[in-house]
């Protein structure tokens, strides 16, 4: 894999537009090795997501084992409250019947046939098939299924009661077998073609590329850091599928030449006018079309290359 080394170039006070919290969850009843280098004597793991986290995937140790397990699901419409063109990552957890858990990261992915879009999810390790799923707010104040439905959260509770969290995820979550199931080693074939970025908080596996994080980090300082290149490598836009998709956000809101706010992505932002709204909008509504068009391309390339091979099976 590629290796960058990131530092953050400014202080990073708030996540998003809101005030730093402490996003620790308490005595986790986790069965993966996730986050065993970076608990504390405590057993705390940190939900807390700064901007430039959500740019990739956190490399954990169940990560670089293979231990994990891969399923998607439906990404909810209304996260793209505090979406921002180049976010992919969101956090999420997992809750066993018999109250084990399991760290999960929610990835922005592509568009399905109905035009929703998809959520790619990682888990840390390998759940029973009946064990539940959410995806969460940054901010920890909503939880989501994989179908994308709501549910608000008693954040309090759900950091330091671990018998509130296992109701709550058991009861408002996704059963994981219910959902269809990606190959890891296929994802993980993925991950190597990533570039890895060196940040604070560990690395980061990201399909972005060098010119794509300039550019991220040219749009909101919050997403600010200055790369170091080791080794040799174009560090480019990966092609997979959720690269894919990230550049098409990014060439539409560069297509938009400054006519999309480059704030007020997150809950808690306050955005100027109705307009600005408006204009995120739109946004979203021709990153969709935009992410339709090319999976219509792809089925038609598809189609004619079923076409070619049907052809020359009748002429043999």
């Amino acid at each position: 894999m590629k290796l960058l080394y990131v530092f953050s170039t400014v202080l990073i006070i708030g996540i998003f537009s809101g005030c730093a919290k402490n996003m620790e969850v308490i005595n986790p009843a986790l069965v993966s090795s996730v986050f065993q280098e970076e608990k504390d004597q405590d057993n705390k793991v940190d939900l807390l997501l700064e901007p430039y986290e959500t740019l990739g995937l956190l490399l954990t140790p169940a990560i670089k084992e293979g231990d994990i397990t891969i399923i998607q699901g439906i990404f909810p419409n209304i996260l793209f409250g505090e979406y921002y063109p180049g976010r992919i990552r969101w956090n999420g957890w997992i809750v066993q019947e018999d109250g084990k858990e399991f760290f999960t990261q929610i990835l922005l992915s592509t568009i399905d046939y109905s035009g929703y879009f998809l959520e790619t999810v990682v888990i840390d390790g390998k759940p029973d098939t009946d064990a539940r799923v959410l995806a969460l707010s940054s901010l920890l104040e909503f939880a989501y299924d994989l179908a994308g439905n709501e549910f608000p959260v008693e954040t309090h509770n759900f950091l330091k009661d671990a018998n509130n969290r296992h109701q709550f995820v058991i009861k408002s979550g996704t059963k994981i077998g219910e959902m269809e199931k990606i190959p890891a080693k296929d994802f993980l074939a993925i991950l190597a073609n990533w570039n890895q970025y060196q940040t604070p908080k560990g690395i980061i596996l990201s399909p972005l590329g060098e010119k794509e994080i300039k550019f991220i980090a040219g749009i909101n300082p919050q997403y600010s850091f200055s790369e170091k290149l080791v080794g040799s490598g174009k560090y480019s836009l990966s092609p997979d599928y959720i690269g894919t998709s990230v550049g098409i956000a990014l060439d539409i809101f560069r297509a938009a030449n400054g006519s999309v706010p480059s704030a007020g992505w997150d809950y808690n932002s306050q955005l100027p006018s109705r307009r600005n709204m408006a204009l995120i909008i739109d946004y979203v509504s021709e990153m969709r079309i935009a992410l339709i068009k090319h999976l219509n391309l792809q089925n038609i390339e598809k189609i004619k290359g079923d076409e070619k091979w049907k052809e020359s099976q009748e002429s043999d």
